[in-house]
């Protein structure tokens, strides 16, 4: 084992003039915030019902132990033990089933979402680019549903006019010489659409 110099070991300072800051890198600050709000909202749902059942279980638990003031009782918590327990373990067995139906409901709006999207990515690549995504689910694959569809609508009005580009060029019947740069001309904007 070698010995590590003090300096070596000192945490490094910032520059002067520049406050650190820790900077907090979301996947998806949407994804993120839908998701924590369902967890908080099942936190505070779970604590309120457990804290309204303690009370009164606990309350009763008192109330029978000062009737009955002259027993002895070894400890405090002897009096509201069993209705701790229960409730304790009631609360562990809710919250862990919420958690679990929570994590498959994302997962399961996660899923509906991707299969829109490669369902219309499947269909684009065989030449089908008028059908919607319609990517339900999570807000963000509704969104990147949307961004599919005007990417494939735009591609869709580019091979539009250059059909009809096309069409023209073939019906006009031009001289070899002007026909010959117009068709190239035609062949660099279809390598642009489909190289």
């Amino acid at each position: 084992m070698r010995r590590m110099p003090r300096e070596a070991m000192k945490t490094p300072t910032t520059p002067q003039g520049k406050k650190f800051r820790r900077k907090i890198h979301y996947i998806n600050p949407r994804f993120q915030g839908g998701a924590a709000l369902v967890v908080s909202a099942m936190v505070v749902a779970g604590g309120v019902l457990f804290g309204a059942l303690v009370y009164r279980d606990v309350g009763k638990a008192l109330w029978e132990a000062s009737m009955r003031g002259h027993f002895m009782v070894e400890t405090p918590y002897a009096i509201v033990r069993d209705a701790l327990l229960w409730h304790m373990a009631g609360l562990s067995v809710t919250v862990s089933c919420l958690a679990v139906i929570v994590f498959l409901l994302l997962v399961k709006a996660v899923r509906i979402g991707v299969g829109h999207a490669i369902a219309a990515f499947r269909a684009s690549e065989e030449g089908d680019l008028s059908t919607p995504t319609e990517a339900r689910g999570l807000t963000e694959f509704r969104r990147f549903g949307d961004l599919v569809d005007l990417t494939r609508a735009s591609a869709l009005s580019r091979v539009a006019a250059l059909r009809e580009e096309t069409a023209s060029l073939a019906a006009c019947g031009l001289p070899a010489e002007e026909f010959r740069p117009r068709w190239d001309e035609l062949k660099r904007k279809i390598r642009e659409v489909a190289p």
